[in-house]
């Protein structure tokens, strides 16, 4: 199986509301297709995620996905400083994937 990675940026997820942030990701995992959120997802996002999931459910096709949250990292340079905060999705059988921030 190949691995394919989405990196999605704030700007483009900014524009988008809860629903169409759902479809965009199912879609996307359907394919195979592992998505990582610059930002992150917040609690009630992930939770309307979790409900579209359940309703679009196909034991057949599609089982669900997994969703890791690396502990944010403190970034720091010479002109700024921020938390990256990063939301990473991925498909069910991603058995052995795992994220780290170092």
């Amino acid at each position: 199986m190949d691995l394919h990675i989405n990196f999605v940026t704030e700007k483009t997820t900014r524009k988008m509301n809860s629903t169409q942030k759902c479809d965009f990701i199912i879609s996307r995992l359907k394919t195979d297709c592992v998505l990582v959120f610059e930002g992150g997802l917040n609690p009630e996002e992930e939770a309307a995620l979790i409900e579209e999931t359940m309703i679009q459910i196909d034991h057949q096709e599609f089982l669900g996905y997994k969703i890791l949250n690396p502990t944010p990292l403190r970034m720091s340079g010479l002109f700024s400083r921020k938390n990256l905060k990063m939301t990473v999705i991925a498909p069910h059988n991603y058995d052995h994937l795992s994220i780290a921030l170092v």
